[in-house]
């Protein structure tokens, strides 16, 4: 049975530092993202999330000199690893852009590599991904020596958030939209997303509910990747995505 603890007295965060912040000092330990797979199953708590992501804002703020009005281009299906990308940019006032030009660019393994600029990659193995690519760095490697406790937030309720086209959504909104998302645990079929490519405006939309939307629903996403939903029976999703 999953218990879900009381909901938070204070305002609604309307950024995104203070809704992770909020979650993790909440939620602790309790599942945010978690990943069927053939080889098994990956699960990351709030609390772990929140670490990975702090260590992914001082990668991006010390070692790659990103701040707000930077953007960082994340072409990768969802994943605890694309949650934890997305929080640490978010963070450090960095734009998601799903398309387009972008300082720095990370991809999963699986995709072609860009032609230039900085690279990091997601698919080590640590996220599904049978190899690793040459060149660039795998970013789970890339951020493993920085520290757990992340830095001083950078990111506002105004900054952009996400950019997909012509389209930029703040971290407010994107905040706001997952408060007015159904309560309970999500499914998010990885294999049918595939078999029918989903628009700029949902992959941002499948963006936030893999790294907001727990934050917000206090109820954890799953995705399921190269099983059948079944897999998921045990974790109760309400809705499939």
């Amino acid at each position: 049975m999953q218990l879900r603890p009381p909901p938070s007295t204070g305002p609604r965060p309307t950024d995104v530092a203070s809704a992770l912040s909020a979650a993790a000092a909440q939620l602790g330990h309790r599942p945010a993202v978690t990943v069927l797979l053939p080889s098994g199953r990956q699960e990351q708590s709030v609390a772990s999330l929140a670490q990975w992501a702090a260590k992914g804002a001082h990668l991006l703020e010390l070692d790659l000199l990103l701040g707000p009005g930077d953007r960082l281009r994340l072409d990768a299906p969802p994943s605890w690893t694309t949650a934890a990308v997305a929080l640490a940019a978010w963070w450090a006032g960095v734009t998601v852009a799903v398309d387009g030009e972008a300082e720095v660019t990370v991809v999963h393994a699986a995709q072609p590599a860009p032609a230039a600029g900085e690279v990091l990659w997601l698919g080590d193995g640590i996220d599904g991904a049978p190899t690793e690519p040459t060149g660039g760095e795998a970013w789970v490697r890339a951020v493993q020596t920085f520290p757990d406790q992340p830095p001083v937030p950078r990111g506002r309720a105004e900054h952009a958030a996400a950019v997909a086209g012509d389209r930029t959504w703040t971290q407010a909104e994107l905040l706001d939209r997952c408060d007015d998302a159904d309560a309970g645990t999500l499914g998010i079929d990885v294999g049918a997303a595939e078999d029918e490519p989903t628009a700029a405006v949902d992959t941002v939309g499948l963006l936030a509910d893999v790294a907001l939307r727990p934050l917000v629903s206090q109820r954890p996403t799953v995705i399921v990747r190269g099983v059948a939903r079944t897999a998921a029976d045990g974790d109760r999703v309400r809705r499939w995505r």
